[in-house]
């Protein structure tokens, strides 16, 4: 294989910008006469084309190893000695994570065409689709901390433009607007640590940024050094809904079910990227590692327990997210970035298939309430199988790809310095997981039929066939990152110590939840005495009315003394003294009367005052 696909991977991100940019002609009504439709086509032509590059060049890549990492750049500024310049990397993972953008996004959009058959929204929503992958694989090909920001930057834009896709919706316009305003937070402390880090560092490339850190003694910075660092987590954490900054992920859940599956699996996972890519700076510094054991740790489980309790398909897959994002932080703050990256790569395939399956159910029954559904797996057991494929990945069951990775996190935990309590929280968010993923699939193909779907018709083969691949892909994806070299297949036999209780775990998990979903059970709702246990996971532990009351509360509070000061002070003294000014000439006008006599004694009384001034302030020996 020829290496000129790996060279020039560079223009992956083109193609679907491309298509972004050509949608605008459509969104206006330029092309009027031809419908919506040839906009969706025109991007998925472009996203295929992306895809067909990105899969060229990684095998490529694996033909010629020896020529990675391939590097290229352009200088975007250079100014008063600043130079900042467009610098990119062909890696090897990065052309792995590129294709499974690419490859999600290709799928999602075929998906896309079958569940927004009557929207006519197309130009908008295919664009903004685009203008994501194209976002999302620069940040993968990217060599720069300062552009990954500013892609990160636009990514948070695109967020807010999907989400609100339906906007004649209020839910939509508060989804979309709290998403955008959350997502701000980690960006701004990101840009904060950005701006600080240049001059410690005198670099913003990731491979400089390195190798500073390995010239770095561990544990040895100061603390300011360490709280920049601990600014450049906040980016990614925002972007991987981590708390405290998860909420975003639950409210963007008012879009499209498509761009759902592309925000769940590959959009979360772009801060992931970034995250590992800052590695070895966040080694340096105790208080960082701490804070991203904790931040993880405690996201993985109480995402877990939150999504138990959700009634909404979607949401409770979001918080599912969120809880596998927290596994990886969990494992960047253990040292370890290998383990990272596996969590990473296996992760977005499983996710889109679960949220492709019930996707098909949503568009059919006309809800996604769980306690209205029920009794499909008569109807729709196609998607179904799809459905617990994508659960098997997402839990530690064996021969997916997911039960390595987390084997491989369960062993680093046990050698850390915390094994019992860093272990329990690894198997114990195993056994939330398991359980989260076979409730929804006990709720809607478990039990009888409801009476949404009594009579559910079946999807358009457009939203199967995607489905149906993609379940192929998962169920092979431990076989194909071996073969591409990623990482060694994982033998059935000989797993280690850690497999047997992680396999117990999510059994454990899965059963304790099929006994009670599967057949709805009466302990499948909490005792009345419990209800309220039920409800305050329901809300996210009453997150939002916290924030509502502190954040929210403070900011509020804040802009109206600034909106008082203004008013009363600001604007009071202004007004004050113009209005002293005027009415000030207007008594003098009074004295204006048109006669020589008076202004000359006006002129002759100041004149002798002024020299009356000057007497009594110059020095007496200055007049002798």
């Amino acid at each position: 294989m020829t290496l000129f696909f790996a060279q020039t991977a560079w223009l992956v991100p083109l193609y679907p910008l491309v298509a972004a940019l050509a949608s605008l002609a459509w969104s206006p009504g330029f092309i009027w006469k031809t419908g919506p439709r040839p906009c969706g086509y025109l991007n998925l032509t472009m996203v295929s084309v992306a895809f067909a590059h990105s899969l060229l060049a990684l095998l490529a890549a694996n033909a010629h190893p020896e020529a990675l990492p391939l590097q290229f750049g352009w200088t975007w500024l250079h100014t008063a000695g600043l130079s900042i310049g467009f610098d990119g990397s062909i890696t090897q993972p990065a052309l792995v994570a590129t294709l499974l953008v690419t490859g999600v996004h290709v799928l999602a959009q075929i998906f896309a065409i079958g569940y927004l058959e009557m929207d006519w929204g197309w130009p908008r929503f295919f664009g903004s689709l685009s203008f994501f992958e194209a976002g999302l694989c620069a940040l993968l090909l990217t060599d720069s901390l300062f552009f990954s920001y500013v892609i990160l930057e636009l990514l948070t834009l695109g967020t807010y433009l999907i989400v609100g896709t339906w906007y004649n919706q209020s839910l939509v316009v508060k989804g979309a607007r709290d998403a955008f305003l959350t997502k701000r937070i980690g960006d701004l402390i990101l840009l904060a640590g950005l701006v600080a880090i240049l001059p410690v560092t005198g670099t913003w490339n990731f491979g400089s940024l390195a190798a500073w850190a390995a010239a770095q003694v561990p544990g040895s910075l100061p603390l300011s050094q360490q709280l920049i660092l601990l600014a450049l987590v906040a980016g990614p954490m925002g972007k991987c809904a981590q708390i405290p900054l998860h909420l975003w992920l639950d409210e963007a859940m008012e879009g499209p079910l498509p761009s759902t599956v592309l925000r769940n699996s590959v959009v979360v996972a772009g801060g992931a990227w970034v995250l590992l890519r800052l590695q070895p700076m966040l080694a340096l510094s105790p208080l960082v590692t701490t804070v991203l054991v904790v931040v993880g740790g405690t996201t993985a489980l109480v995402g877990a327990l939150i999504a138990l309790a959700q009634i909404d398909i979607k949401r409770a897959l979001s918080f599912l997210a969120s809880s596998w994002m927290g596994l990886l932080f969990l494992a960047v703050g253990l040292g370890d970035p290998g383990v990272a990256g596996h969590l990473l790569l296996v992760y977005p395939l499983p996710m889109a298939l679960v949220l492709m399956a019930v996707g098909t159910v949503i568009v059919s029954n006309v809800t996604q309430d769980l306690t209205q559904l029920g009794g499909l797996w008569s109807r729709r057991p196609l998607v179904g199988l799809a459905f617990l494929t994508g659960a098997g990945g997402l839990m530690a069951l064996p021969p997916f790809g997911g039960f390595a990775a987390i084997r491989e996190l369960l062993e680093l935990c046990t050698s850390s310095a915390q094994p019992a309590l860093l272990g329990g929280f690894v198997l114990l968010t195993n056994v939330l997981i398991a359980a989260g993923l076979v409730r929804v699939f006990g709720l809607i193909w478990g039990g009888r039929p409801s009476a949404f779907t009594a009579r559910s018709a079946e999807v358009l083969w457009l939203m199967v066939l995607p489905t149906l691949v993609l379940m192929g892909v998962v169920l092979h994806l431990p076989i194909l990152l071996a073969r591409f070299g990623v990482f060694a297949a994982t033998p059935l036999l000989g797993w280690g110590p850690q497999a047997v209780p992680l396999l117990l775990s999510t059994l454990l998990g899965g059963g304790v939840s099929a006994v009670f979903y599967l057949r709805p059970h009466p302990l499948a709702q909490l005792p009345s005495g419990l209800g309220g246990l039920q409800h305050w996971l329901a809300h996210d532990m009453n997150t939002e009315s916290f924030y509502q009351r502190s954040v929210v509360a403070l900011v509020v509070g804040l802009a109206r003394l600034s909106s008082w000061t203004d008013r009363q002070v600001v604007d009071g003294f202004t007004g004050a003294t113009g209005e002293a000014a005027i009415q000030s000439a207007r008594r003098l006008s009074f004295t204006t009367s048109g006669r020589t006599q008076t202004y000359a004694l006006t002129l002759l009384i100041g004149v002798v005052l002024m020299a009356a001034w000057l007497l009594t302030i110059v020095p007496s020996s200055l007049l002798r």
